[in-house]
């Protein structure tokens, strides 16, 4: 039986999260002036290539950044002229040390050339700066409007979650590939991934599942010799889509929370499985990810370790995003999984303190070994007695700050909203008129013309396609694909104890596509017109 407390605890733990991730949110001075440092960068980088952008991407465009993060900048050059990447590097970095003050660090011979700069802090930007430039990743820019276009379909209750597990992993450190842990932009997969793929009912749509509404050539959906289509029309999408997902906010923030780090820490297939948002959970055998075997002993070699966790990038679906996960990296990885999900299950009374503890600052700098015994044994790891630290969630800033009465948490979590909230003292709040810098115009949807509804003068049969072709991607949306869902086990309670049932297996291997999950959903009857009338068994499919 569930506890009485539990709904109290889920309203507050809600609170908690929206509390607790608002202080950590960059407010606009910071956002301002990041904008003005990519136009000046700009307007220099033109003295080289006068037929240049310089473009955000990443975390500083797609609705997903925390106060003093990094700036990443991409280069693009709209001319068949340009000189390669490696010399574009050195010239830069001798044009910006000459006339900026950044402390500037070209690097012309790594695999992919940028220039790393900083500058020192400065009454508007207190923690300084950190800027990396790279030339010509346009795959970057798409992948960051995908990013983007998740965070604005649901902002309260997506970018609430994976801010909040960003700044979790950042404070248990295990968001350090260099260190042999996973990335940022790896946990911001994974909860999209299990909002998507495991959550069932699902909190959001499959934007890459969904086929355009009207025909397109491959060269519009293709880039690098990678499909980079997903459907983008968010006015579209919040129009006509909605989750069968009933819970409510608070409800979903607490045991999404929950159900996300039980289901990493023991229920995702590590040894075999890989997450993608694309497909959902795919074999690692059929990408060719399998953990290399040494090619004398067959057994596996330590000093060849890859593809421990393997999590498939959206569009380079070659690229592992997870391979530099180490061995010693994925052990403590799914440790704090599992140490976060006790926290969540011990702590029903007590939001702040569950939170607190959640947050703690872990002192260990290095990585927790593995089991030596076999290399891919992932024994439950048994932390030390947790302890409570001494501050609440509201002591982690520099200052507290709460959402002002009145303002809806969807307002709020708005990847660009527009208003801000400023902290006049340590017990008020205001809202004031200044504004973020405008949504950049790389980020607004680029597709309208394959999805936007006809013109209101259209035929009906123009109407009446529009609508058959809408609801069949409205049905793939949230159609089954991979084997996320269906192996997502539901707890149930059988002669007093815990059991474990698996529902039928649905796979998506690598060579399917949108098309042919069509084809299949028609076979079982399970797109329906939505259309009425004289449309009938007629629908146009």
């Amino acid at each position: 039986m569930a506890s009485p407390r539990r709904p109290r605890f889920s309203a507050d733990l809600s609170q908690c999260l929206f509390d607790f991730v608002i202080q950590l949110l960059p407010p606009p001075d910071e956002l301002h002036v990041k904008e003005n440092v990519r136009r000046l960068l700009q307007r220099l980088i033109r003295n080289i290539q006068p037929n240049c952008r310089l473009l955000a991407f990443g975390s500083t465009a797609n609705g997903f950044s925390l106060r003093n993060s990094d700036m990443d900048l991409c280069c693009l050059i709209d001319s068949p002229e340009r000189l390669n990447p490696a010399d574009l590097v050195t010239i830069l970095g001798d044009l910006l040390e000459r006339e900026t003050r950044f402390h500037v660090k070209p690097l012309p011979h790594a695999r992919i050339p940028i220039v790393k700069l900083s500058l020192d802090p400065s009454p508007g930007l207190p923690s300084g700066i950190a800027c990396d430039i790279g030339f010509e990743n346009r795959l970057a820019i798409e992948n960051t409007r995908l990013l983007l276009t998740y965070a604005k379909i649901d902002p309260t209750r997506v970018r609430t979650l994976v801010l909040f597990l960003k700044i979790w992993s950042k404070r248990r450190k295990i968001n350090s590939p260099y260190k042999g842990t996973l990335s940022s932009y790896g946990y911001v997969l994974l909860v999209i991934y299990f909002l998507v793929h495991v959550k069932n009912p699902p909190v959001l749509p499959n934007l890459q599942q969904m086929p355009p509404l009207r025909p397109i050539n491959k060269d519009d959906t293709t880039l690098n010799g990678y499909n980079v289509w997903f459907f983008d029309d968010t006015d579209i999408l919040c129009q006509r889509w909605q989750s069968e997902n009933t819970e409510s906010v608070a409800e979903l923030h607490v045991f999404t929370l929950i159900d996300f780090f039980r289901y990493f820490s023991r229920d995702f297939s590590y040894n075999t499985g890989v997450a993608s948002i694309r497909a959902g959970l795919l074999k690692k055998d059929a990408k060719g990810w399998q953990n290399d075997l040494s090619p004398t002993s067959g057994r596996y070699d330590p000093a060849r370790e890859r593809n421990r966790f393997c999590i498939e990038d959206p569009f380079e679906t070659d690229y592992n995003v997870a391979r530099c996960v180490t061995k010693d990296g994925l052990y403590t990885i799914r440790g704090e999984f599992m140490r976060a999900s006790r926290i969540l299950s011990i702590r029903p009374e007590r939001a702040i303190i569950a939170l607190a503890e959640l947050c703690e600052e872990r002192k260990e700098e290095d990585l927790v070994s593995a089991p030596s015994h076999h290399p891919i044994s992932y024994v439950n790891p048994t932390p030390a007695k947790l302890s409570i630290p001494p501050q609440t969630p509201y002591s982690i800033g520099t200052q507290s700050r709460r959402m002002a009465p009145g303002l809806s948490p969807r307002m709020t979590m708005s990847p660009h909203p527009t208003y801000v909230l400023q902290v006049v003292d340590e017990h008020s709040i205001l809202t004031t008129n200044k504004k973020p810098p405008p949504h950049p115009e790389h980020m607004a949807p680029r597709r309208s013309k394959w999805t936007s509804p006809p013109p209101a003068d259209a035929s009906f049969v123009d109407r009446t396609m529009y609508e058959n072709s809408l609801g069949r991607s409205l049905e793939l949306a949230t159609a089954p694909v991979g084997e996320a869902r269906e192996r997502y086990r539901c707890r149930k309670k059988r002669d007093g104890e815990d059991t474990w049932e698996e529902e039928e297996e649905m796979e998506m291997e690598e060579e399917d596509d949108v098309g042919s999950v069509v084809e299949t959903l028609s076979e079982v009857g399970s797109v329906r017109s939505f259309t009425e009338g004289m449309v009938g068994n007629n629908a146009i499919m």
